[in-house]
């Protein structure tokens, strides 16, 4: 018996998925935390040079005020500062009155500012307040963003790796801890080249934790649901992303918020008793007892009597990829192959430009106007409609049509968002934008679980998730090109996003055929025109019990 058949027997969305599933959907709250919290980390304040105290009492400054004088020195520029010892000078000297120097600069050197004074009428504390990561150091402000992406690939494949090894359940905790102890210390962190590496590794432990969260959520309940546990999961990142605008208003300081988002992983630690293993991993791993433990423990919960039986019959079952009975091992060339290498560019390319512009719209509320905790806030409530949206028209509508129509609409947004001076308009249009892209990042993600054939799906999904961390690398970098035009950014993102929705008409529509499972299913016309009048699948199962571990691409 297969343990999609035994969860329609025991239900596949009873009582005891209904606990697990909404503890498993508090994690990806604090995921969500972590994967965001650059936007107030990392804010960069409006600034000035710093100016000493400047005594302008002698009766020659004339009505000249200290400030009037700071101001003059600070009027340099951002990162410039005049000579105040030469103007007091030329002042002094009865040459020059302020009004005359301000008439004449050049008479007056200046010099590279070494400190800086920055408001805290929007932002407390950060890290760029902190450790001065303005002027020549403004560059280390948005590395530190893409590096921290940079973590997330690397988490993205390592933890991917373990919970295929050790279990889903050793590798959360794993994550849970690596994420208390990174955080904590990025928090105290004394300087920028301590706080970094710590932030890196911040990002690899996030994702390694949202991947395992994302897992656990869809093995847990059966067919039919597996799609509705996906986008709850989704919508408690949501909440969660909304929940940071809250907590960043409130605290302000950076070292605080790290600590505030951090130290709610030791509420987690019951969930050493509270969650099970995943019953697929064990099944895969030839885990009988456990496996036969936790079944009699979801019947007893959803009121369901089993028999010994059944539990026999499913641990016995043999089911078998191709993979394990032909010997034959797929890699990543066999989807580099003539009439395959066209889609999986195709895809993998829609993965980048999705993860960049969601990582882009998020990152850059700041520069949207008004004020960046109610943008941000705001991008992350608009989420949990456009996912709503995806449950309700993805089985009538398909998949390809709306991932076409949310790609182009989202970036026909984005490029008149640039262009808009009216702020509410702007942030108007960036949301849609915002919501348009959240609903193409969910299709996306599923179409490709669907398009990849049984033997190369994972691998083709692995590619996948780089490719998104890749898109995530890219959007720190391309936000900062508004220091040369204002629009370039959001321009560039509905460029992209335009042109990528005209590349998705040409995937195949998956919606309603059943799952592709050898490499001809794809490559060979006819085969695949007998295979579609086949069982259709459900929207719901995206394959194989070791399909189910597909990476989520946040």
């Amino acid at each position: 018996m297969h343990f999609d058949d035994l969860l329609k027997i025991l239900g596949e969305f009873g009582r005891y998925q209904q606990i697990r599933l909404f503890l498993i959907c508090l994690v990806a709250i604090v995921c969500a935390f972590h994967a965001m919290n650059m936007v107030f980390v990392g804010a960069k304040p409006d600034y000035k040079c710093h100016v000493p105290s400047v005594n302008v009492s002698d009766p020659i400054f004339g009505n000249t005020t200290e400030k009037d004088f700071q101001d003059f020195l600070q009027s340099a520029g951002k990162c410039e500062i005049y000579d105040a010892r030469e103007a007091s000078k030329l002042i002094l000297s009865g040459n020059y009155t302020l009004d005359g120097i301000k008439g004449n600069n050049g008479t007056v050197s200046k010099s590279k500012c070494t400190e800086w004074d920055y408001s805290r009428k929007v932002y407390g504390p950060t890290i760029v307040t902190q450790f001065d990561l303005v002027c020549d150091k403004d560059w280390l402000r948005s590395t530190s963003k893409t590096l921290y992406f940079f973590g997330r690939l690397v988490g993205a494949v390592v933890f991917g790796q373990l919970s295929d090894i050790l279990g889903r359940k050793p590798t959360l905790f794993t994550c849970l801890l690596m994420l208390l102890i990174v955080g904590s210390v990025a928090a105290a962190a004394p300087n920028f080249y301590v706080f970094i590496p710590f932030y890196i590794l911040q990002g690899a432990a996030q994702t390694g934790l949202f991947l395992v969260t994302f897992t656990l959520g869809t093995e847990l309940v059966g067919p039919s649901y597996r799609l509705v546990a996906g986008f709850l999961v989704q919508s408690f990142y949501s909440i969660g992303y909304m929940t940071l605008s809250v907590l960043a208003y409130g605290i302000r300081d950076w070292r605080y918020i790290e600590l505030a988002i951090t130290l709610p992983v030791v509420l987690f630690v019951p969930y050493i008793w509270l969650l099970p293993e995943s019953v697929r991993w064990l099944l895969s791993k030839h885990k009988e007892e456990e496996v036969k433990n936790i079944v009699r423990k979801v019947a007893d919960t959803n009121k369901v009597d089993i028999n010994e039986e059944m539990l026999e019959d499913l641990t016995k079952s043999d089911d078998k990829s191709e993979t394990e009975t032909t010997g034959r091992r797929y890699t990543l060339i066999d989807l580099c192959r003539p009439g395959m290498i066209f889609l999986s560019l195709n895809v993998w390319f829609n993965w980048l430009v999705n993860a960049m512009l969601y990582y882009g719209l998020s990152l850059g509320t700041d520069n949207l106007g008004g004020d960046p905790y109610i943008n941000f806030c705001i991008a992350g409530a608009v989420e949990i409609p456009a996912y709503i949206m995806c449950i309700l028209m993805l089985n009538p509508l398909g998949r390809r049509r709306p991932l076409f129509a949310t790609m182009v609409v989202g970036g026909g947004a984005c490029i008149a968002s640039g262009f808009i001076e009216m702020i509410p308009l702007k942030i108007t249009l960036a949301m849609i934008g915002k919501f348009c892209i959240t609903a193409s990042y969910a299709i996306i993600y599923l179409m490709a679980a669907e398009v990849f054939p049984t033997v190369v799906r994972n691998i083709g999904m692995g590619v996948s998730s780089m490719c998104a961390r890749i898109g995530g690398m890219l959007a720190p970098q391309i936000l900062e090109l508004n220091r040369f035009w204002g629009p370039l950014p959001l321009i560039l993102f509905g460029g992209l996003a335009i042109f990528s929705g005209a590349l998705a008409l040409l995937l195949p529509e998956t919606s309603g055929k059943p799952l592709p499972q050898t490499m001809e299913d794809v490559t060979d016309p006819e085969k695949r025109k007998v295979a579609e009048k086949g069982i259709d699948m459900t929207v719901c199962s995206p394959g194989t019990d070791k399909d189910e571990d597909i990476l989520n691409g946040k």
